[in-house]
């Protein structure tokens, strides 16, 4: 189904969020139009990134990160709708140890805001291919509009995240910034903190809302991860 203009400017003056996204539009009709798109979601070093691109490859499907459209996100945002993605950014001192920072709130209402940027992609693409997707989008509502077989959480234990957030290629500059803090050490294990609990807390979000999930730990390989998840698509 091939959705059209007059849709998609339904979609997009509809896809709003108070607290949480509640759609004005039928979940069930967006389940219908999602129906060829499969959702990789989870916390960092979990091996989003990897399976979806290994998906993509194998089985000949259309890829799509939301990480590499951020950008493009902030092109079209608007300050009413869209306040945390447009807000102006201070500065690394204040971000890692501002006192009062509301640094992870803000970084969630930025996934937030930025949802119905994704769903208006994912509409606009052709549907010849199935998609993959690599994105973060919280489990009760992704649950409302896509299939349960259609979406899987990947998450990798405390320690392994601990060891290598850092290290991952679009975060490597921060171990620079460190250096010129007022307290270097506090502003890295902070940063680790908060995600570790962030995964922790989507885990259990998944885990609420019956979605699927895998954990990776180190004796975890790529090759495994992948059949479990193909698997649950029915790819096997």
């Amino acid at each position: 189904m091939q959705i059209g203009k007059e849709t998609l400017s339904l979609l997009r003056n509809n896809l709003r969020q108070g607290d949480g996204y509640t759609m004005k539009i039928s979940d069930r009709l967006l389940r219908e139009y999602l129906d060829h798109v499969y959702w990789i979601c989870g916390g960092p070093c979990g091996g989003k990134s990897t399976m979806t691109k290994l998906l993509s490859s194998k089985w000949d499907m259309n890829y799509y990160s939301s990480d590499d459209h951020t950008f493009d996100y902030q092109k079209k945002a608007n300050p009413q709708d869209h306040p945390a993605i447009l807000r102006h950014f201070i500065d690394w001192e204040w971000f890692f140890l501002g006192r009062g920072n509301d640094r992870s709130h803000w970084l969630n209402s930025v996934f937030d805001e930025s949802v119905e940027f994704i769903i208006l992609d994912l509409l606009q693409m052709r549907k010849e291919k199935p998609i993959v997707v690599d994105t973060f989008m919280e489990p009760a509502y992704l649950r409302e509009i896509v299939n349960p077989n259609r979406v899987v959480y990947l998450f990798a234990e405390d320690d392994l995240i601990r060891a290598e957030y850092l290290d991952r290629d679009h975060l490597r500059g921060m171990e620079d910034l460190f250096p010129n803090l007022s307290d270097p050490q506090r502003a890295r294990d902070e940063t680790l903190n908060t995600v570790v609990r962030a995964s922790n807390h989507y885990l259990q979000q998944a885990e609420q809302y019956q979605l699927k999930w895998f954990m990776r730990t180190p004796l975890s390989n790529k090759d495994q991860m992948l059949l479990e998840v193909e698997k649950h698509f029915g790819f096997r």
